[in-house]
C-alpha cells in the first residue's frame, strides 16, 4: 500500500471504508457534528469490547468489515483494522503514521453509551 501522510492516509482508508458500507447505511442529511458519528449512527456498528477505555466497534462492509477505535471521553477515533473478502488489507500496527483524529460530539452516541464488556 502507498505511504501517506497521517491525516490523508486516514482519510483515504475511510473513503474507503464508507464506499463498502454505503450499502448498509440510509442516506440521511448529515447530522450537525462529525461524519464519522453518523457513520457510527446509521452504519450497524456492533461494540466488540473496550480496552483501556477505547471502545472497539466492528463496522461491516459490504465484503469485509473494518473496526476503529473510539475513544468517547477525547472524542477522537482511529482506525484499527480493514478485511475484505476474508483478508486483512490494512492494520494499524503495520501503518508508521497511525494516530487518532477528531471525531466531534460522539460522546452522546449510542455506541459510546451503551454497555460494553470490557477485554482483559
Amino acid at each position: 500500500m502507498m505511504r501517506f501522510p497521517a491525516l490523508p492516509r486516514l482519510l483515504f482508508l475511510v473513503t474507503l471504508l464508507l464506499a463498502g458500507s454505503a450499502s448498509t447505511a440510509h442516506a440521511q442529511p448529515q447530522a450537525q457534528g462529525s461524519p464519522i458519528r453518523t457513520l457510527l449512527e446509521n452504519g450497524a456498528g456492533r461494540l466488540l469490547w473496550i480496552y483501556d477505555g477505547i471502545r472497539h466497534v466492528e463496522l461491516p462492509l459490504a465484503d469485509g468489515k473494518a473496526v476503529i477505535g473510539l475513544s468517547c471521553e477525547r472524542q477522537t477515533w482511529t482506525l484499527f483494522r480493514i478485511e475484505r473478502d476474508g483478508r486483512e488489507i490494512y492494520n494499524f500496527g503495520n501503518d508508521p503514521n497511525w494516530g487518532y483524529l477528531p471525531a466531534g460530539p460522539i460522546a452522546a452516541s449510542t455506541l459510546c453509551t451503551a454497555p460494553v464488556r470490557v477485554a482483559e
